[in-house]
Formats: structure tokens, C-alpha cells, sequence
């Protein structure tokens, strides 16, 4: 009887700390709240930049909050506050609410539209909610062990893949696009059936949503956005189907915080559609040969011709599952059902656009990705293409890879029951395709590493097939003990997802609202073009006015320069609201006009059509632009003048550019050329 009075006397007293706790953090987060407002609005008065305005007021408010914490508490609460890891929570919470809330910030002002004021009032007020709940729930007030419920995982892994989604969409429409990006836009303007270096899907996407939304960032990597969302959905339908439940939501999780999953959700390149309909793939695979569902090759055929559509290497999918049926006796029967052959004819129709293309173009595409790779110059990356792995996979997940290699028997449920076969249980032939769906193209890409350069995000699609054996890993209700290599990744897997989301949100955070004191590097390609782009196309505006004559601006590089200034001018353009009688994707090419190579610019702007055309060069240095070459393709060059490139107040890198006036093309300038050396 003492026993169950002491008992509820426990259980009542437990209850009024926690009432007493969370009024205590209630008044605490209003004094946040109030020193976070006076703060962001007295800086920027004082006319600090929005960046620091944020930082500063935003740290303060929560240091406070913190000690004002830890004053308020018991003397056994105090020593829990002053602990490591209580103290390691609490700057962890700030750091994502931080880099969060910079984006929410900048959208607010920069996409929305809304006043300084209104920004700020609307963003402390996030925070600080943000603020209450992961301190309240997750931080400085959890005084139990480090032991977790099954639900509270589960809560934790839903909250990685909420933060994953929320950051990555309120930063898409606020850092300057890549030049990659850049150069798919001009794809979208230059809207075709085939281009030269990929298929045409990522154009047609960037073409749907910039005549929704316009020519913006946002427009451009939404489309990014929704590939990811649609590479989600299909992982999960895998992950689900082959682990009964058990590990789908950490699946998701995976593709959430993956360098190579987050990446290509947030920004748009061929590789956001691919990624999509490799996902695709594997599930309609895996509900074909694994569970024999007849109508799974339709979808098998439309996501590989979409994903053809997208990138070749989707092909890689094809090759290993054709592998697994002529490895696995029970799946040879397909060979003899038409329905891999309706999916192949059906991949093939979807692809026709990209034949039709390359039948036009001497069969360009086509060589360009499969002989003019293969007879490059010998170079040995197979070190470079395992240090990319253990990159996009981060090291956890590499290492989660091996052990889904080694120990697939303390992963696989024992109690599976036998497949149709009878060789082997359902749980051991889905691991048997999944592995061979996964090393096959990998195995391609390290045997081309041994003699050719890689890049480093090519085996990135091929991961997505391990990622149901992953999750399990990641599961924390049933802990691994043995061997240690899996008990050690299964621990290491939520401090990796939570590193990963701060470095992934810093990264956002300083590409557009930059940190108090930590200067820019110079001459990346993606910082200050805003001005940049603003300052090309007042120059061109000021020489046709007084001459009456187009101008074509030509980037001295590869296609980076001519793709950041065709998107930048274009945005200057629509931003000024001014008439203007030229669309800057159409007048802004590259340097194949002085024989250097171009990819597609050489397609859009002939040489043979851009006789006697006045051009403004620009280029990084001003070698680009004194060459004998250059010389000999024009019959006048201008002074060279410096633009100086900034972002938030910083130098960020410089320019140079010249006019150049009466271009030659090649015929004409090979005399000339000659003189020139002769003289």
C-alpha cells in the first residue's frame, strides 16, 4: 500500500515538474522572442547587413533564453544544463533553427516580396516556436538516459525528413544558380528533341515551370524538387514492400540526408529526372521478377524510356536485370513472355524523339557520350572514384554498404518464408536482385575509372537499389551488437543525419546570406552574377543605343560564362520592367567562335552566321582576350575594362571584357592569323 502511494505520489509529482517545466519554457521563449525582435530590427536600422542582423540577434535571444534556463532550474537541473550533451543538443537546435530560418528569411524578402519588417516579425516568430519545441522536446529539458522508445526514433526520423524538405525548399529559389543549371536553362530556351552532351527531359522540365512561374531560380530547380519527391515515393514503395514496414520510414530518411539525394533534389541538372526514374525502375523490377506481376513491365518500360530521356546510363538498369534473369533459373521464364519485350518496345517509342535527333545530327549525342569518352586520354581515377563514393554516401554509408554486402544474414529475416522456386526464401531473392541491381553499374563505372576520368556523382542512382538494406541498419528499436562493423554504423547513423543537415544548411546559408567575418572565395561561378548580369546587359543596352547595332556577347570559357550571363541578363531584363528589344539567351554565346570547344553553343550560334557581328568578349583574364587568335578573328578590339564581381558586401571576383568589332569566321581569319604570326 506505501508502495503504490509512494508510487502515485512519484507520478503526480513528475507530472507538476513537467507542467512547471513547460510553463517555465512558455515565459522563457517569449523573452526570446522579445530580445530576437528588438535585436534583428536594431541592427538593420543601424544598417547591418540582414545577414547579421539574423545571426546576431537570433544567437543573443537564444544564449539568453538558455541561461535564463538554467538560473530558473533546481540545483540537479543545473547540473544537467552545465553537461556536455545537454549543452551539445541546445547549439546543435540553434544552428538548424539558424540556417532554417535564413532561408525563410531571404524567401520572405527576395521571393515574397515582403518588407524588412514584416520578414523579420514573421521569421522571429517561427524560430522561436521552432526554438520551444526542440528544446522543450529534444533538448536542454530531457533529463532522462540515452535510451530512446521505439516512437521517439520514429518522431526523429520523421523530423530529419521534414527539416531535409523544408530547407531545401526555401533555399531553392535564393542562391545563384550553378553554371550547370545555367546552361539547362538555355537548353529550355533553345527547346529541341536532342541536344548534344544529354537528352532533352531536363530542358522540357525547366521549359514547364519557368512559363509557370517565369524565368527565376525557383522555377528552374522545382522541378528538381518534384523528381525528388518522386524519387521518394518509389524508395519507400520498395522499402516497404521488401522489409514488411520495418525500416521504410528510415528509407526515407536515407533519401533525405544522403549528400547525393539531397543534391539532386535541390538542384536541377539531368541527373533530378534520373534519379526519379531509376527509382521507378527498381520498384517495377523488383514487383515483376520478385512477386511476378505481369503488368509491372509497363511501368518498367515507361520509366526507362523517360528515364532514357533523361540520361543514357539509365541503360546500366537494363543490362543488370537482364544479369540477374539469365543468373536466376526461376526468372529465365521471362524470356519467353512478351511482356519484357512490350516494355522494351515501349522504352524504345517514349526514346524515339532522341533517334530522331541524333539521325539529324550525324549521330552526335550518341558519340559524344559513348566513343568520345572511351577514347579520351588515359587517366587512372579509380582512387578519385572511391573517395566520390565515400562523399555522396558520406562515410556511415559507405560503410553501411559493406556491411549490407557482408551481413545480409543478420539483416534478412530468418522466418521468411520459401519462394515458388524453392531455392531460396523471398527475403534472399530480393537481396540477390537489388545487389545485382546496384554493383552492376558501379562495377561499370570502376572499370572505366581504371583508364578514364569518373565524375563523381555517376554511381549515385545505382545506391538507391541497397537502400531498403540500409534502413534496416538505421532502425534503432532493434539494436545490432555484433559484428561490430554493424552495431558501430547502426550507432553512427543519427549524429550523420544530423551532421549532415548542418552542413548542408551552413552551405545555403552562406551561398546566399553569407556569416559575419568569413570572407567568399574568388571566381566561383555561382556568386555575385546577380550584378554581374545586371552590368553586361546595361553595356549592351548603352552600345546598341548608340550605335543602332546588336551586340553578342561571347563568354571565353567552355559554356560557364555564356550560361550564367544568358540566364543573369535575361532576369535583368524581366526585373527592370524597361522595353527592350532583344531576348539575351538569343544573344549571348560562347567561345567556339575563337576555336575553342562550346558543347551546344556551337548548334545555336554557327560560326558561318555571325560575320561581321560586333561582340562584347568576356572572360576571367585577359589573355582570353589579347590572343593572337582572337586578333585574327576580328577587325577591331577595344580597350580592356575590369568588372568587379560582390555578394553581400563582399568582393567575390572580377571580369574583363573588350568590344570587338567586325568578326571573321574561319576562313577569313586563318590569313589573318598568319600575318599575325608572320609580323
Amino acid at each position: 500500500m506505501d508502495r503504490q502511494m509512494r508510487s502515485s505520489q512519484d507520478l503526480k509529482n513528475t507530472s507538476v515538474s513537467r507542467s512547471t517545466d513547460r510553463v517555465r519554457f512558455i515565459l522563457v521563449s517569449l523573452l526570446g522572442f522579445f530580445i530576437d525582435i528588438l535585436l534583428i530590427n536594431l541592427f538593420y536600422i543601424q544598417n547591418f547587413s540582414l545577414g547579421f542582423s539574423h545571426i546576431i540577434s537570433f544567437i543573443t535571444a537564444s544564449g539568453i533564453s538558455y541561461f535564463v534556463n538554467l538560473i530558473g532550474s533546481s540545483n540537479k537541473d543545473i547540473v544537467f544544463y552545465l553537461k556536455l550533451k545537454p549543452f551539445l543538443r541546445f547549439i546543435i537546435i540553434v544552428l538548424l533553427i539558424l540556417f532554417l530560418r535564413g532561408g525563410i528569411l531571404s524567401s520572405s524578402i527576395q521571393l515574397l516580396d515582403f518588407s524588412p519588417r514584416s520578414a523579420f516579425f514573421i521569421c522571429v516568430i517561427i524560430s522561436s516556436i521552432l526554438n520551444y519545441i526542440g528544446n522543450f522536446f529534444y533538448g536542454i529539458s530531457r533529463q532522462t538516459s540515452d535510451t530512446h522508445s521505439e516512437k521517439e526514433w520514429y518522431y526523429f526520423f520523421v523530423g530529419v525528413v521534414i527539416y531535409s524538405v523544408l530547407l531545401r525548399l526555401f533555399y531553392l529559389g535564393l542562391p545563384e544558380l550553378f553554371y550547370e543549371e545555367a546552361y539547362y536553362w538555355n537548353y529550355a530556351k533553345h527547346l529541341d528533341i536532342g541536344y548534344l552532351d544529354h537528352p532533352p527531359l531536363v530542358a522540357w522540365i525547366i521549359s514547364l515551370f519557368t512559363q509557370l512561374m517565369g524565368d527565376n531560380e525557383f522555377a528552374i530547380r522545382f522541378g528538381a524538387f518534384i523528381c525528388w519527391l518522386v524519387m521518394t515515393y518509389f524508395s519507400y514503395r520498395l522499402a516497404h514492400d521488401i522489409n514488411k514496414k520495418t525500416g521504410a520510414c528510415q528509407a526515407i530518411s536515407l533519401v533525405a540526408t544522403l549528400p547525393i539525394f539531397f543534391a539532386v533534389g535541390w538542384a536541377m541538372t539531368p541527373d533530378a529526372p534520373l534519379m526519379a526514374c531509376w527509382a521507378a525502375i527498381l520498384y517495377f523490377l523488383y514487383q515483376a521478377l520478385i512477386h511476378e506481376r505481369p503488368r509491372a513491365w509497363l511501368g518498367v518500360g515507361i520509366a526507362m524510356g523517360l528515364g532514357m530521356l533523361a540520361k543514357y546510363t539509365i541503360i546500366l538498369t537494363g543490362a543488370a536485370a537482364l544479369l540477374f534473369i539469365l543468373m536466376d533459373h526461376h526468372s529465365r521464364k521471362w524470356f519467353f513472355r512478351p511482356e519484357p519485350y512490350l516494355a522494351i518496345i515501349i522504352a524504345i517509342v517514349i526514346f524515339s524523339p532522341v533517334i530522331i535527333w541524333n539521325a539529324e545530327h550525324q549521330w552526335a549525342s550518341f558519340l559524344y557520350q559513348s566513343h568520345d569518352r572511351i577514347t579520351d586520354r588515359f587517366e587512372f581515377s579509380l582512387p578519385d572514384f572511391i573517395t566520390s563514393i565515400i562523399l555522396i554516401l558520406t562515410p556511415t554509408g559507405f560503410f553501411s554498404v559493406i556491411a549490407v554486402l557482408l551481413f545480409r544474414k543478420n539483416l534478412l529475416p530468418s522466418h521468411d518464408t520459401p519462394s515458388s522456386n524453392g531455392a531460396y526464401s523471398d527475403a534472399e531473392h530480393s537481396y540477390r536482385l537489388l545487389v545485382v541491381l546496384a554493383l552492376f553499374p558501379v562495377a561499370i563505372f570502376a572499370l572505366l575509372s581504371l583508364f578514364r576520368e569518373t565524375k563523381f556523382h555517376w554511381t549515385g542512382p545505382g545506391w538507391l537499389a541497397v537502400l531498403p538494406f540500409m534502413a534496416l541498419i538505421v532502425v534503432q528499436s532493434t539494436r545490432f551488437t555484433t559484428p561490430k562493423l554493424l552495431a558501430w554504423v547502426q550507432r553512427a547513423w543519427p549524429p550523420t543525419m544530423i551532421v549532415c543537415l548542418l552542413i548542408y544548411g551552413a552551405f545555403l546559408h552562406y551561398l546566399t546570406l553569407g556569416f559575419p567575418g568569413v570572407p567568399y572565395p574568388q571566381h566561383l561561378y555561382l556568386l555575385g552574377w546577380q550584378g554581374f548580369g545586371r552590368e553586361i546587359e546595361a553595356l549592351v543596352n548603352q552600345f546598341e543605343r548608340d550605335t543602332g547595332e546588336k551586340l553578342l556577347v561571347v563568354g571565353m570559357d567552355r559554356n560557364r560564362i555564356a550560361s550564367g550571363l544568358a540566364f543573369y541578363r535575361t532576369k535583368a531584363v524581366k526585373s527592370s520592367n524597361a522595353s527592350v528589344d532583344h531576348y539575351p539567351a538569343q544573344q549571348t554565346s560562347s567561345w567556339h567562335l575563337f576555336d575553342g570547344k562550346s558543347l551546344m553553343y556551337e548548334y545555336w550560334f554557327p560560326i558561318n552566321e555571325q560575320d561581321n557581328k560586333s561582340l562584347l568578349l568576356v572572360s576571367r583574364n585577359t589573355a582570353n582576350l589579347t590572343s593572337d587568335l582572337v586578333r585574327s578573328h576580328v577587325k577591331q578590339l577595344g580597350d580592356i575594362k575590369e568588372i568587379i564581381l560582390w555578394k553581400n558586401g563582399k568582393q567575390v571576383g572580377h571580369y574583363y571584357y573588350c568590344l570587338a568589332k567586325g568578326y571573321r569566321s574561319d576562313s577569313q581569319a586563318e590569313n589573318v592569323l598568319q600575318t599575325i604570326k608572320a609580323n
